[in-house]
């Protein structure tokens, strides 16, 4: 029977429709020996029109059921975890595998987070809980360590490495008030536990807002434990600018041993980015001299030494005023 050019066209759009209908959505699973025994490297592979995207990580030979990395051939088992089920097929060959997957959200476990207090979790988010091991324990010990979290804020906890130890040792560290929003900021920048605790053994008690900033400026544990050391407490702002312009514990102790323990940040970051240490302001006093701070600014600036103060004072020269002085340097009174 000869077909018609309409019923060409008409099979030609089916056939069309049915391959962009394949390309609009394809997951696979790949699936190697893993790096610890017991264990094997899984990894999920999603693609669709506009979106592509993959994870793999080492997982539990007991979270596979019905599997056998030995065979050869075809094969058809199920990945499990609390959130629900990969059922995946495909083929096997010497110890390595890959094929399709086909995602079962588990009804149990979404009536367990509502139970728990969280949102009824959509399939989407089930499959995400899925993807980074969220389990109802992990959910219970986050609600039971009064940590105020969503459903997919306990997705972005498990992204970004926050484990329930994670969540204890900074609530024993003395910060228990923490949200979800504010361990995963804090574990975005790096904050360790260690950092925590020696900012509370300092006397500070500080937000996590204001915690993560110190962490961003480079503020870290052997910083505030220095200060404490040299019984200093700036505020926390103020450390922020006094890291930026590389001032150290040592160099604050310097300045409240010459006397100048109560700058502001400010006073301070002038003093060090003109070179002034507490070696020439002990000298000063040393010469009968009690300069402020911007009059020891200035005098450096326009390059007055202790030797030239010393020479000033033997030249009879004395209980000048910085400007004073200023004025003999610019004019070349040596």
């Amino acid at each position: 029977m000869k077909l018609s050019s309409e019923t060409w066209i008409v099979i030609a759009a089916v056939l069309l429709a049915a391959l962009l209908a394949g390309q609009q959505r394809r997951d696979e699973w790949k699936l190697t020996r893993g790096g610890a025994p017991d264990t094997v490297h899984f990894r999920i592979e999603h693609s669709s029109k506009g979106s592509k995207w993959s994870q793999s990580n080492d997982v539990p030979l007991a979270n596979f059921h019905g599997m056998n990395t030995s065979q050869s051939g075809t094969a058809k088992f199920e990945y499990i975890e609390d959130a629900g089920t990969l059922l995946c097929q495909g083929r096997f060959s010497f110890g390595a595998g890959s094929g399709t997957y086909a995602f079962q959200p588990s009804p149990k476990f979404a009536r367990g987070l509502t139970d728990l207090g969280y949102d009824l979790p959509s399939e989407g988010q089930s499959f995400s809980l899925l993807l980074n091991h969220v389990t109802l324990d992990f959910a219970r010990g986050v609600r039971d360590a009064g940590v105020r979290a969503t459903t997919s804020q306990l997705i972005e906890l498990r992204t970004h490495g926050i484990t329930l130890p994670y969540i204890r040792e900074t609530q024993n560290a003395g910060y228990t008030t923490f949200s979800a929003a504010d361990f995963i900021e804090m574990k975005i920048h790096g904050v360790s536990t260690d950092f925590l605790r020696a900012l509370k053994h300092a006397g500070y008690e500080l937000p996590a807002r204001q915690i993560t900033e110190l962490q961003i400026h480079g503020v870290n544990a052997d910083y505030m434990r220095d200060l404490n050391i040299y019984g200093l407490r700036p505020r926390a702002t103020d450390i922020v600018q006094m890291k930026i312009h590389g001032i150290t514990p040592d160099y604050l102790k310097s300045l409240k041993d010459a006397g100048y323990g109560d700058l502001s940040s400010n006073q301070i970051a002038e003093l060090k980015n003109n070179g002034l240490d507490a070696k020439f302001i002990l000298e000063a006093k040393d010469l009968g001299y009690d300069f402020t701070s911007r009059e020891l600014v200035e005098l450096k600036v326009h390059g007055v030494s202790a030797e030239y103060l010393r020479h000033l004072r033997e030249s009879g020269m004395r209980n000048l005023s910085a400007q004073q002085i200023t004025k003999l340097k610019i004019h070349g009174v040596e």
